[in-house]
């Protein structure tokens, strides 16, 4: 358990970045380790300043086609801050919006085979081509609505207009591709583990030069990221975004409860001193909850990629989790590793319950989170793309 006398700061062995090219000679245990018992150099403020500077003479798009049922439903907002509140699922990398000024498209279904890779989640149903059937059905209901009638198609914008394009998926086909050769095309797969995922890996897709792999890992070792793929999470968020976010939602000041994610949620619940709550509903309920959250607790032994921790701590709470069930694991810190809820909860409450000890694993978790999340980052991407425009 957590005193003040042993916090995990003191905790943490300094071992910088270029330690990870020596990783693939390491056994797994050890590179576990150093995931959260060992810290990266800071990126620095002025490092910081000058990547967003070289940005704010550069256009960026962020585009997602309408089979991705996820992310921002509007486009139309001037506010990032809107667009973001216009999510019914995932927050996403809102800082592309709020630190680059991307503007944000949702582009209709097109025809070339090359954009229907989002079929791939459904490989492993029951029926894949009924699943695919009935997910196009829905397609073709979104394209026909009211709200879809602002939907434009690939062939409507300029790409060649832009900088950068950061594709979910791959909504664009290489036809127009090809047409913008001074354009600097990245894209993530939006199955983290699925086939577009795992081939990325290894090439982009023809006529992309980046692939953002939705890694935050501390140390990117084993698999080590080839030269075209970016350790760039989908939870690309900074903490100066979400301070945004608060103002905009006016939260109040009161943390006073636990969150629970629902893989990690049980019934009967174990007792807490502290109340406990599920990170429920549309973007603006979610963030409510995230504001008046303490903690943050995962402890499922269901695998899962890891993405809510970037929320949690930066929204402003204390991230505890299983390591054994989380692809990434660079946010936890020693002692938050739980892996029963009860256990969790326990040292929630003892975190809560110590409010210098609380208020320091908060401010170091953010610094990891800001540094994996954001400031590095951007910093790989600010490199590439000034070697693509050199």
């Amino acid at each position: 358990m957590i005193h003040a006398s042993d916090l995990p700061v003191t905790q943490l062995r300094s071992i910088a970045q270029k330690w990870e090219k020596f990783g693939r000679f390491l056994p797994r245990p050890c590179l576990d380790w150093a995931e959260i018992y060992a810290l990266p150099e800071p990126i620095s403020d002025s490092t910081l300043q000058e990547n967003l500077s070289f940005w704010r003479t550069r256009r960026v798009a962020l585009v997602k086609q309408t089979a991705y049922h996820a992310l921002y439903l509007r486009t139309d907002q001037p506010d990032w801050k809107k667009t973001v509140l216009s999510s019914y699922c995932h927050l996403g990398p809102f800082s592309l919006l709020a630190e680059l000024g991307a503007d944000y498209h949702i582009v209709r279904q097109a025809k070339e085979p090359e954009t229907f890779r989002w079929k791939d989640k459904y490989a492993y149903d029951p029926d894949p081509e009924a699943s695919c059937r009935r997910r196009l059905e829905e397609v073709r209901e979104l394209e026909s609505s009211h709200p879809g009638n602002s939907f434009i198609s690939v062939d409507d914008v300029n790409w060649s207009k832009y900088d950068l394009v950061i594709a979910l998926d791959v909504p664009i086909p290489e036809r127009i591709i090809r047409k913008c050769p001074r354009t600097l095309w990245s894209y993530y797969s939006i199955e983290a583990g699925g086939p577009l995922q795992k081939n990325s890996l290894i090439r982009p897709m023809s006529g992309y030069q980046l692939f953002l792999n939705h890694g935050f890992r501390r140390y990117r070792t084993r698999p080590r990221n080839r030269n075209h793929v970016l350790e760039f999470p989908l939870q690309f968020q900074s903490p100066e975004a979400w301070r945004a976010l608060r103002q905009a939602v006016q939260p109040g000041d009161n943390r006073s409860r636990i969150l629970v994610e629902k893989n990690s949620w049980v019934d009967p619940m174990p007792a807490s001193r502290t109340p406990i709550d599920r990170p429920t509903g549309e973007a603006l309920e979610y963030l409510r909850k995230m504001f008046s959250a303490m903690a943050c607790l995962h402890t499922t032994n269901k695998t899962r990629w890891g993405n809510w921790a970037v929320e949690a701590v930066l929204s402003g709470s204390v991230f505890l989790g299983n390591a054994g069930s989380l692809a990434q694991i660079s946010p936890l810190l020693p002692d938050l590793d739980s892996r029963t809820l009860a256990d969790g909860i326990s040292r929630a409450n003892a975190l809560i319950e110590s409010p210098l000890v609380w208020e320091a694993v908060q401010r170091l978790q953010t610094k990891i989170v800001d540094h994996v999340a954001f400031r590095r980052p951007l910093a790989d991407l600010t490199r590439q793309a000034q070697e693509f425009f050199a």
